[in-house]
């Protein structure tokens, strides 16, 4: 009769001959996301009215990273409502969802019992790596 610790170890040696042998097919994958990064990365970040960074997780319970997410998801969906590109979307538009967005954060902050600054800034960061160094070209997205 088998074992527990044999039927591990069987279906160990199985699956280690399985992925040898189907080697880097989906779904088995090897995290392709990772081998072939993306020359340029782009994100958002909070900051005052001066351009000092803002500590948003902190203020807001909101993570970082989301910022983004929150505000493409709702530009997108403007853009869905009036049926154009994202891209199509004309300044006035924008500025109306980023403050909008800004408003939220505001929302959360006063949630959470934080103060966070009457003028708020989202800024868009660009990273690329150009001829050995890492360049980093920050700009105002929206700015109260």
């Amino acid at each position: 009769m088998f074992t527990p610790k044999v039927i591990i170890l069987g279906g160990i040696v199985v699956f280690a001959a399985l992925s040898l042998a189907l080697k880097e097919n989906y779904p088995l994958s090897h995290y392709p996301m990772y081998g072939d990064p993306d020359p340029v990365s782009q994100y958002y970040h909070l900051t005052d009215g001066q351009g000092k960074p803002l500590p948003i997780n902190q203020l807001t319970g909101v993570r970082a990273a989301n910022l983004g997410k929150i505000l493409r998801k709702r530009l997108n969906d403007r853009a869905k409502d009036m049926k154009i590109n994202v891209k199509s979307l004309p300044p006035a538009e924008r500025d109306r969802t980023s403050q909008e967005t800004l408003d939220y954060l505001r929302s959360q902050a006063k949630h959470h019992k934080q103060v966070i600054p009457d003028k708020l800034r989202i800024m868009f960061t660009t990273i690329r790596f150009h001829e050995g160094h890492v360049l980093e070209q920050p700009e105002v997205f929206y700015a109260e």
